[in-house]
């Protein structure tokens, strides 16, 4: 498979363009003579985003740099580039151009939003990005009047993983037509699954009410479905608590069982009167704060129920032990600055495993023209969709993973979700049908009780006729409903089984619950988000109330731990369905919540000798500095300012 990447400081193609090569593609990375301006401004990211590519110096701005790219790209089957819309037709190296000379080309434009339409010639700069995607807009959840700005590439992140699987599914109906198409991924559309419940709940609590009409169907009673806490040598705690058990886990882990006892806790996570529930946090807050981490970890750790995970920057990820036990942390020596630490691949294939072991490349470090190889001949009629005919079994609860196979349906795959009686517990979170109304989008709903063996039958009927079984529990789960993957292997050989849990299958916290907050902290994102707020030695000596009154405030986080698993997640089932497709051979693949956290904070999930401090928010979240900052205009509205170059 051969990649051409152009579009110099495009995280999004970086990332994207990393992903095919750790697949085994050979990609050529296109630089004009000054080098990609990753090099400059993000050299972490560059090192980890290019890791197995090759570079070509190519000026794309002169004649002879355009030529050349031309005759290139009649060798390729993908083209992924990255300029802003026109950009590439005023060179003459549009996608038109390029598929005229040949036609099975695939290329995809990766823009901030789009060709068309009023926001087309801004640049496509995640700070832009997310500012007019009204990220930054906090509302009730802001400890400050005006937008706070976050400092993590999610559209950029989100955007690769989409063009990735939008690249799959072109090259599926390639295989099928002989012919190529062009397509096309916004950091927008990327941005969009990041925290949407609070970017939903927030916008829609602010609008008034119409009037003679009661309690909206939005509305919710108090709940505290994540927790935060202190410990006495100023370590931070995130717990998750989205159902009863886990929250009576939690408590019991506290010293503070009896609180179950009390009516007014007896709803847990959910509670009658906000006062109930700050004063659950209050609790909790004044009991974890009395002793060190060192006292607390082991007793969090002997309770599965209990989902949590300690604040820790993306540096400290790398050896969480279960990211070490997954493979989730590899070195690749770089000849620059020696063996670089980095996140693995976007998932662990069984028949077909993905081993990245190159480094980033020097500039004009190639092995020469791209091998010329015979096309897809085809020859049948285009499906209307890229995964049309592609049938994928959910089986999963919450937003993580049955939001990858959502977006898999709105690619055409058709997506059969298996469900008990009770339905997904996701579908009362937040208000009626509020928490399921991304995740079930496109999908069909099987209601099966599987612990009766009339239910598992249906399962394994339908399972029998499926390409993919997506499996989203906690590990032995499935296996005690008759669904692990032997089990199913035995039923269909060419199945796709994939498993999608918080952990991974296997190691130390396989056993254990996850969630989205908990999730992300794996990855960095306090680190990354709060990180003058939450390093341990300011927090440490302080008490309780202070760290409410003053500091806890500050620590609210865009919520991505679990967009950034369901996007991770769709890149890897999309190179999957790509391979099963064409080859008509299953196998197993596994994956987890925490690696692709640490995928979306890559730039820092890293450590070599000599490597820059990952860029921060001032401690008011306004910017990074002079040039790339939230500014107050003078009638109340705010300006998103980015200057990347001169």
């Amino acid at each position: 498979m051969n990649v051409i990447e152009l579009g110099s400081g495009s995280v999004a193609a970086s990332i994207a363009g990393m992903v095919l090569a750790d697949a085994g593609a050979r990609v050529i990375k296109l630089e004009a003579p000054e080098g990609d301006r990753l090099r400059r401004v993000d050299p972490s990211g560059f090192r980890v985003w290019n890791r197995g590519k090759e570079s070509l110096v190519c000026d794309l701005r002169t004649t002879p740099g355009q030529e050349a790219f031309r005759s290139l790209a009649r060798d390729a089957d993908i083209v992924l580039e990255a300029f802003g819309p026109g950009v590439t037709s005023g060179w003459g190296v549009d996608a038109e151009t390029l598929r005229a000379a040949n036609p099975a080309l695939v290329h995809c434009a990766i823009t901030g939003f789009g060709a068309e339409g009023p926001y087309a010639g801004l640049k496509a700069y995640d700070w832009i990005v997310a500012a007019k995607m009204g990220l930054w807009a906090r509302g009730e959840y802001s400890y400050r009047e005006g937008p706070l700005l976050k400092p993590a590439p999610w559209p950029s992140f989100g955007a690769a993983m989409q063009a990735v699987a939008g690249l799959m599914g072109a090259l599926l109906v390639r295989e099928k037509t002989g012919r190529g198409q062009s397509l096309s991924a916004t950091l927008a559309a990327g941005l969009e699954p990041v925290d949407y419940f609070v970017l939903t709940l927030a916008q829609l609590a602010a609008r008034p009410k119409p009037e003679g009409r009661g309690q909206s169907a939005i509305a919710q009673p108090p709940s505290r479905y994540g927790v935060l806490v202190a410990t006495s040598d100023g370590r931070l705690i995130q717990t998750s608590t989205l159902q009863p058990h886990q929250g009576k886990a939690l408590c019991e882990v506290a010293g503070l069982g009896r609180l179950v006892e009390e009516s007014r806790f007896a709803k847990l996570p959910m509670f009658d009167t906000a006062e109930d529930a700050q004063a659950f946090e209050d609790l909790l807050m004044e009991a974890f704060i009395q002793q060190p981490l060192a006292h607390w970890l082991p007793r969090l750790l002997a309770s599965p129920d209990v989902a949590f995970e300690v604040a820790a920057t993306s540096e400290e990820g790398l050896d969480h032990p279960q990211i070490v036990h997954n493979g989730d942390a590899i070195t690749i020596e770089d000849p620059e600055v020696g063996p670089i630490r980095q996140v693995g691949p976007i998932g662990h294939f069984a028949r077909t495993p993905m081993a990245p072991n190159r480094p980033a490349p020097a500039l004009g470090a190639n092995r020469g023209p791209l091998a010329s190889h015979a096309f897809p001949k085809g020859g049948q009629a285009a499906p209307a969709h890229p995964f049309a005919g592609v049938t994928v079994v959910d089986f999963g609860y919450f937003y993580a993973m049955p939001y990858a196979t959502a977006m898999l349906a709105a690619l055409g795959a058709r997506v059969i979700k298996i469900e008990d009686g009770a339905g997904d517990p996701h579908r009362k979170s937040f208000g009626p049908e509020v928490g399921t109304s991304k995740t079930m989008l496109g999908k069909e709903s099987l209601s099966l009780n599987l612990r009766t063996e009339e239910g598992q039958a249906i399962a394994r009927k339908v399972v029998a006729q499926a390409d993919v079984f997506v499996n989203g529990f906690r590990s032995g789960v499935a296996e005690k409903l008759g669904l692990g993957y032997e089990a199913l292997k035995a039923l269909n050989p060419r199945l796709l089984y994939v498993h999608a849990a918080g952990y991974g299958s296997t190691g130390p916290y396989a056993p254990r619950a996850l969630y989205a907050q908990a999730a992300q902290a794996v990855g960095g994102s306090f680190g990354r988000q709060v990180g003058h707020w939450s390093a341990p030695e300011r927090l440490a000596g302080w008490s309780a109330p202070e760290l409410q009154a003053v500091v806890f405030p500050r620590l609210h986080q865009v919520i991505d731990g679990d967009s950034n698993a369901a996007l991770g997640l769709l890149a890897a089932l999309a190179l999957g369905i790509y391979d099963q497709q064409r080859t008509g051979q299953g196998q197993r693949l596994e994956t987890s919540m925490i690696a692709y956290n640490a995928w979306a904070y890559s730039d820092d999930f890293c450590t070599y000798a000599g490597k820059p401090p990952v860029p921060l928010c001032d401690e008011e979240d306004f910017g990074l500095g002079a040039l790339e900052r939230l500014y107050p205009a003078a009638d109340a509205t705010w300006l998103c300012l980015t200057v990347r170059s001169q």
